[in-house]
């Protein structure tokens, strides 16, 4: 076995080519925080995905909090994928909620036509009514919500796209981002996603009655006043600002957006060519697309050898190749149990088991690739 030791941690971040002037001087701005840097961030996004408007915040989870926040602030009824990080359910717990868990598609990883007509099926026979639907375009990946986003007109359900995975992916139809068939696309811009700031997160929507909702809810809904009487509360919020450092830093990684995306591709066609020889033990998936921007890549381990990935994981470890699992089904977090009302999970448990993630980001090289194939060869010629 080769000594080498790749850069092969699951995901990186890549801070190079920074414009460390704008950096500076967003340092000795008057306002570090939500001003022109910040505005000039959200013009870029909203002009990238096609969205009329855009709303830059600190982080992810506050961009998914600020959008429910705007449709139904208490006791929110919400269907979310089974196959979800835990922000989305936390928030509507916080919140008063109740969790209406949706199936997803067991090779994609995301609710599909089926599984959600399946959930309203159920919905309606419990005399059960959502408010929102939170569907996720899921490690890059873009789902079609046209036929699902009908049954939601009907249903008088909102929709609120979690684009966190996928900023700048794209099919024929849409691109992430631009909010046609939805109220809001939330987006984060954590390290290891396809860009970052950071920490950051930002909301696309082409309705200004929404954009205006985002403002307010942003800074507390504190709506300035008189000198004597400084602020009026209109409904109880947080504070959700991003600061000018962080935008400064998206704005670099906006200019570098494209060559990211072709780094990823290239990558996982590698990934694609070099694991061919692995089609009885694994599979992997969204290979056949080109226009989205892998921020994950994912195998399914053959029903055969679901069993070894325990072991596998801790094997890859030892080798300094990181792996994670994306995601636990929400309905194995028992915590939550009082706050789900509807579960719906075989497709989502079959999923689980066999999906594991493995390293990509626009550090690698093809010789990690050589790397972490010939280790997992090893591994599957040692233990079958």
């Amino acid at each position: 076995m080769s000594r080498y030791i790749p850069t092969a941690e699951y995901g990186l971040h890549n801070l190079s080519g920074l414009n460390f002037e704008l950096i500076r001087k967003s340092l000795k701005k008057k306002s570090v925080t939500n001003d022109s840097y910040c505005k000039k961030f959200e013009k870029e996004v909203s002009k990238y995905t096609g969205s009329k408007y855009c709303l830059a915040c600190n982080n992810g989870t506050s961009a998914l909090l600020i959008s429910i926040l705007a449709i139904k602030s208490k006791n929110p009824v919400i269907i979310i994928p089974n196959i979800n990080f835990i922000s989305a359910a936390n928030i509507i717990h916080l919140l008063g909620g109740k969790i209406i868990l949706c199936d997803v598609n067991k090779k994609s990883g995301m609710i599909d036509e089926k599984t959600f007509e399946e959930i309203i099926r159920n919905c309606k026979i419990k005399k059960i009514k959502p408010d929102i639907f939170i569907p996720i375009h899921y490690a890059g990946n873009v789902l079609d919500l046209g036929k699902i986003s009908k049954i939601c007109k009907n249903e008088k359900i909102k929709i609120i796209e979690d684009g966190c995975h996928s900023f700048g992916s794209s099919n024929k139809k849409i691109k992430v981002g631009d909010s046609k068939l939805s109220e809001f696309t939330t987006f984060s811009f954590h390290p290891v996603k396809n860009i970052t700031t950071i920490e950051g997160g930002a909301i696309t929507t082409n309705s200004l009655k929404n954009y205006k909702k985002l403002v307010e809810l942003k800074t507390f809904s504190l709506v300035k006043t008189d000198i004597h009487d400084p602020y009026q509360l209109k409904t109880p919020s947080l504070n959700f600002r991003m600061g000018e450092i962080n935008a400064a830093i998206g704005l670099s990684q906006m200019n570098k957006i494209n060559k990211f995306k072709s780094v990823r591709q290239n990558l996982v066609n590698y990934y694609i060519k070099k694991f061919k020889n692995f089609n009885e033990i694994l599979s992997i998936e969204n290979k056949k697309d080109t226009k989205i921007f892998w921020h994950l890549l994912f195998i399914h381990l053959n029903r055969k050898y679901i069993h070894l990935k325990k072991k596998l994981m801790i094997f890859l470890k030892s080798k300094k190749i990181g792996t994670q699992i994306h995601y636990k089904p929400i309905s194995e977090h028992k915590i939550l149990k009082n706050t789900i009302i509807l579960t719906s999970k075989k497709n989502s448990m079959k999923f689980y088991k066999s999906q594991l993630t493995l390293p990509l980001h626009t550090g690698m090289k093809k010789k990690d690739i050589d790397y972490i194939y010939r280790n997992i060869k090893f591994f599957f010629k040692k233990y079958t």
